[in-house]
């Protein structure tokens, strides 16, 4: 599985627990920063801890 099937699933359900798709070792550690700015909007971030791949997405509320 690559980023975009990773994001797509992490999209819908931040609590899917989705293998990192560069070292796929561990499990993606997923959060969700809010927008100071826009508070109708969250940054979802994904991080692996093994490998430190990371990727963000923003979201609407």
């Amino acid at each position: 599985m690559g980023w975009i099937e990773a994001v797509k699933r992490i999209a819908t359900d931040p609590s899917v627990k989705v293998i990192c798709p560069v070292c796929q070792k561990v499990y993606l550690k997923v959060r969700d920063i809010p927008n100071e700015n826009n508070p109708s909007e969250v940054q979802r971030q994904m991080l692996c801890d093994k490998c430190g791949a990371f990727n963000a997405l923003r979201l609407t509320k």
